[in-house]
């Protein structure tokens, strides 16, 4: 995985600045890098690096993350500082519907993602965040239950980059 996937591109004026918040990482063979994403499993009080891919899903639109296990509480600000033998903490900045994020595209999908026009065609679509390729990317394909949704962007200013929002559905926090 790698540092900065997830950045923030534009954050809602009614947040105000949430900050960031610590929570525990278990003892593990790996990290979360600044810019992923920070799970967590239902009932649980620490988080692990997430190793799965095509994240967030949610059983339907207005069911919350509960009832899937795995809920999405932010975007790490920083680097976990758990080691294999010790848990450690890390500090992300909680997820809100409102603010919109960047990442790139996965490999698959840019071939389509050319044109400003292209890309126009998938805002709205609800995606999924993948992890086949040692970074986290966005794919393109369309699924009313995917956690997240394609913004405007101008992809002139920000090449094999989109723009993105989370569903309610998938955080631990709302």
């Amino acid at each position: 995985m790698a540092l900065g996937d997830i950045t923030i591109y534009k954050q809602s004026s009614a947040q105000g600045g949430r900050g960031s918040q610590s929570i525990t990482v278990v003892a593990s063979a790996g990290v979360i890098n600044a810019g992923e994403p920070v799970l967590i499993v239902a009932g649980a009080s620490a988080v692990l690096p997430n190793v799965a891919t095509n994240l967030l899903t949610v059983p339907s639109p207005f069911v919350p993350y509960s009832v899937t296990g795995t809920g999405l509480l932010g975007i790490a600000e920083t680097n976990s500082t758990n080691t294999s033998s010790l848990a450690g903490s890390v500090d992300f900045v909680p997820v809100d519907s409102k603010t919109v994020y960047l990442i790139k595209i996965n490999a698959a999908a840019s071939a389509n993602v050319v044109t400003q026009a292209s890309y126009n065609a998938i805002v709205g679509h609800r995606v999924l965040i993948d992890l086949t390729t040692g970074s986290y990317t966005l794919l393109a394909t369309d699924s009313a239950l995917n956690g997240c949704i394609v913004r405007p962007l101008n992809i002139v200013e920000h090449p094999g980059s989109v723009a993105f929002s989370f569903v309610d559905g998938v955080s631990a926090l709302m």
